[in-house]
């Protein structure tokens, strides 16, 4: 039963309603949005998105598993802030992003409690890599979680730093099904990959204080589908 959403999440927003400060700018993105999807729907050819398979690595290589049980019911995706939005930046050590971990933890244990069983990640740097390596200690308890990595393209992490790199594709690999909406990089696949997830989800946590970008998009566009939103400000 999602109450017990409520109940976890006793400092938090559940369903917030939308700020004065930025409601118009989120009518303007919902109105955006809708007619992208449009635009989509019309346009939209088999294969527009590019689902692998169920897998797990192995010394290189990929040995497939069997298809988890997942529909939209059971389904929760994320979308937070990359660390140039975020006060303490990349210093993951400051006491705020402790705080705002062990709130992603605690929302996360919640959405599991409820029925949810599998989570979807867009592996963007900052709150994506928190709420992937969440899961993943969720999980190291619960196996029947499963977790999957919606990726906007497959040089995703092209430019990122050495040390960005390795911790995405390390992420990356312990996940267990891998999604690419683009092969490479194109100027809308960022929002196709945020549709993409919240297509497939009957949840979304975000982590967000009602600044303009990525995010705002994404809270607009699933509350126009009906999502629970489960709001946590950085």
């Amino acid at each position: 039963m999602r109450c017990a959403l409520a109940d976890c999440t006793a400092d938090r927003e559940f369903h917030p309603a939308l700020k004065t400060s930025y409601s118009i700018q989120m009518f303007i993105s919902i109105i955006a949005l809708f007619f992208l999807k449009a635009i989509f729907f019309l346009t939209k050819t088999p294969g527009a998105f590019k689902i692998e398979n169920v897998k797990k690595r192995q010394k290189g290589r990929f040995k497939l598993l069997m298809k988890p049980d997942v529909n939209r019911n059971n389904t929760c995706c994320f979308s937070g802030y990359r660390p140039e939005k975020l006060p303490w930046g990349s210093v993951e050590a400051d006491d705020r992003c402790r705080r705002l971990k062990e709130k992603l933890y605690d929302v996360v244990y919640a959405v599991y409690a409820s029925g949810i069983r599998h989570f979807v990640c867009g592996m963007a740097l900052g709150c994506d890599m928190y709420f992937c390596e969440t899961v993943l200690q969720l999980k190291e308890d619960h196996p029947d979680i499963t977790l999957e990595a919606a990726m906007p393209s497959e040089d995703q992490a092209a430019r990122w730093s050495e040390a960005n790199r390795s911790r995405y594709f390390k992420l990356v690999g312990q996940c267990d099904i891998e999604t690419y909406v683009s092969k490479r990089y194109t100027p809308d696949c960022m929002m196709r990959r945020n549709m993409y997830m919240v297509d497939k989800s009957s949840v979304l946590i975000a982590v967000f204080d009602g600044r303009l970008g990525g995010t705002m998009h994404t809270i607009g566009y699933a509350d126009m589908n009906g999502l629970e939103i489960i709001q946590i400000k950085p």
